[in-house]
Formats: structure tokens, sequence, C-alpha cells
């Protein structure tokens, strides 16, 4: 077996009591060996989060590591511990190199044997009327509520076979298994690239405004066409492109931005897109520092911030935990890429909790909008060619 072989074998062969980490994409693949060490802090207190792992990296480098690499997940709620696995070893490859390995491989199913629902609908609806009757009163300009589910697995499942089963059919997302606390396993395909950073080079992907993809090309387009009319999505996304661009641009030299949203697509969804890119100030700011300045995003929480954030954490109803956190990597040179945690699921072994949010503003209807996130809520079931049991 080669080198390319023993880097993927993580994704192939079961695993018992595995503590590595995989996050693909459609340019490249991370896969990480030896884990060093674990950091549980809250990403609260940014300055010790990144002192902490900053002197890790250092004696790693005294240890004479040659490629150490941090892979973690950022809770929702930044008051919570984070887990942050930090490895001596990891490989990092171009996607094409490694395709001809995984092109023959069958992408495996999961049978649901029986789900159960963390948030009732009128509960959710109900949250649609408290959330605009704040945005009447000038508090809110837009919340994210969301929803969860529990299912039953009918057999135990091996989280890295199904990452590869997500990077096949989510070629343009970004896929991910980062072992977590209580032996769970965090592991979904995002499409939202909070941050990208390579040495100086920054670019950002935010996302907000969605419709539901269609196998019929005629009605994607006639979606397409209202989705962009739409002004209640448009002011939707233009909250989190406002927000991203304040937090982001005091890092920066220059920083352009998408003159006009487009659509991207995923798997079962479309979404308005803008594209940032730019320069840093400083190579010294590393990812996971842009990240946190950058979380929670409107995209995933709502405007003014902690407006939102208050307001989600009083009344959603259960513990979000990673869904609508941050899940990267960062290298010893502060390089790296973070997206946000949304299109995931959190696998025991005999368990997986799906997530999905939707963006309310002044218009939202409660129906369309729980319809949002079960069309969301199908894409990660889609993938995993999930099966319930009769």
């Amino acid at each position: 077996m080669n080198d390319m072989s023993l880097s993927i074998n993580y994704a192939f062969e079961p695993i018992q009591n595995c503590k590595s980490s995989c996050f693909l994409t459609r340019n490249y693949q991370i896969y990480t060996s030896e884990l060093i060490e674990t950091v549980r802090l809250a990403a609260e207190n940014q300055e010790k989060l990144l002192t902490t792992i900053e002197d890790i990296f250092t004696r790693l480098s005294e240890d004479k590591a040659k490629n150490p690499v941090l892979v973690g997940a950022i809770p929702f709620d930044t008051t919570q511990p984070s887990t942050l696995n930090i490895y001596s070893q990891h490989k990092k490859q171009n996607t094409e190199s490694v395709k001809h390995f995984i092109k023959h491989q069958k992408c495996h199913s999961l049978t649901l044997s029986s789900q159960q629902r963390l948030v009732a609908r009128e509960h959710f609806a109900k949250n649609i009327d408290e959330a605009l009757q704040q945005f009447e009163k000038n508090n809110l300009e837009k919340i994210v509520l969301s929803q969860a589910v529990d299912f039953e697995l009918k057999h135990p499942q091996n989280p890295y076979i199904l990452v590869q089963t997500l990077a096949q059919k989510n070629a343009h997302a970004f896929s991910f298994v980062i072992p977590v606390e209580d032996n769970a396993y965090l592991l979904g395909a995002s499409p939202e690239l909070l941050i990208f950073k390579q040495d100086q080079v920054v670019r950002s992907n935010p996302l907000a405004g969605s419709r539901p993809l269609s196998d019929d090309e005629h009605i994607n387009q006639v979606r397409i066409h209202d989705l962009c009319a739409s002004s209640k999505d448009l002011y939707e996304h233009q909250v989190v492109v406002d927000s991203v661009c304040k937090h982001l641009k005091p890092f920066c030299q220059h920083l352009n931005i998408s003159e006009k949203p487009e659509i991207l697509k995923t798997t079962t969804m479309m979404h308005l897109s803008t594209v940032f890119e730019g320069q840093l100030k400083s190579k010294k700011t590393n990812a996971l520092e842009l990240a946190l300045s950058l979380h929670p995003t409107p995209a995933i929480c709502g405007a003014p911030t902690q407006l939102a954030k208050d307001f989600i954490l009083k009344h959603e109803g259960y513990d979000r935990h990673y869904f609508a956190g941050l899940v990267g990597w960062m290298d010893a040179n502060g390089n790296g890429e973070w997206v946000v945690t949304i299109r995931c699921g959190l696998l025991t072994q005999s368990h997986l909790r799906l997530y999905a949010g939707a963006g309310i503003v002044k218009g939202s209807e409660a129906e369309l909008e729980w319809n949002e996130t079960e069309a969301k809520m199908q894409t990660l079931l889609k993938t995993l060619n999930a099966t319930c049991e009769t």
C-alpha cells in the first residue's frame, strides 16, 4: 500500500475508537494522525484560546513535529467548550490525485429505525410570531431559527465511510468528520465558507436566502428569478454581507466584494451567494482569529448579533451544540479554512442528530420557513441514502 492509499485509509476501513479528523474539499483533502492534545476551552475568551493553541504549536515545533495541524469545531454558543484537536501529522492532498481511489467506492446507506423531533412545528411557529413582534418594536432585524431531529440507527455506522459518501455526492461542499466529546463525531457537508486564509490572502463566501433545487430545470429558473427578485431574501442576504464586511475589513489592506449576489447550488438547495476576497494587513493574523471575529454571522444567528443570540438561547427550546458553529482547520503558520457548521449531524454508535435552520425577517411566514428547514434536513438524509425502516 503506498503513501496515498495509507492517507485515505481512515475513509474506507472501519476504525474502532479512532480520533482522526478529515476535512475534504473540491480542491484538497486533509487526513490527520497522532492526536497530541484536545483543547476544550470556550472561544468566548479568544485571547486565552489562541495563546493556548500557539503554545502547543510552539512545543510541537521544538519537538521537531514536521506537519502539525489543528482540526476542530467551535459551538454556536461560544461560552461552551470547543473541541480543537491538535495532531502531530497530517496529509493534505489534491482532490484530483485521490479520485481514482474513491470513484469505485460504494456509497453506503443507513437505515433509520425511528425518529424524534426536538422542536415541535407549533413551537417553531410560535417563535416566529414572537420574532415578528420584536421586528415591529425594532429590537431585531433578523433571527435564524432552527429545528433538530434525533434518528435511531438500525446498525452502527463508521463516520469515516459516511464522510466519503458526503464528499462524493457534494463535490463543491466542505465535508468533514471531527471526533468530539462523549465518543461522538460531528460530520457534515457545509456549502458555506466563512474564511480561507493563506499567507495574506483571505476569502469568504456567506450564503443567505434559499430555494429548494428541483430536478426540473424550468422550475429552477423560475425559483432563481423569484429568489433574485425577493425583497425579503435580498434583505436577509444584505444583512449578512454587511456584517461580514464590518468584521473582516479592519484586518485587510483591501477587500473586494461581489457587486451583486450570485446563485450557489448544492445537491438540494439554491442560495444567494456573495464572495469576499482581500489582502490582510499582517500575515500573522491567523485563520481561527479571523473566523472567531466573524462568528456568529447573521446567516446562522441574526442581527443585531447579541440580541439575536439571546433570543435563540431563550426561545429555541434545545441546545444547538456545534450546529451553526464553526468547523475547520489551521496549521502551525496560521493558514487554514473554516466553514459554517450547517448541513451537519452528530453521530454516536446508534444515533444521528440532524439540524436545519431558516432566516426570519419581516415578511416571513411560519409555514414557508418550516418547509425550508425540512428541505434542508433532507439534504443530508438524501446524501447518505437514508431509508426509514417500515
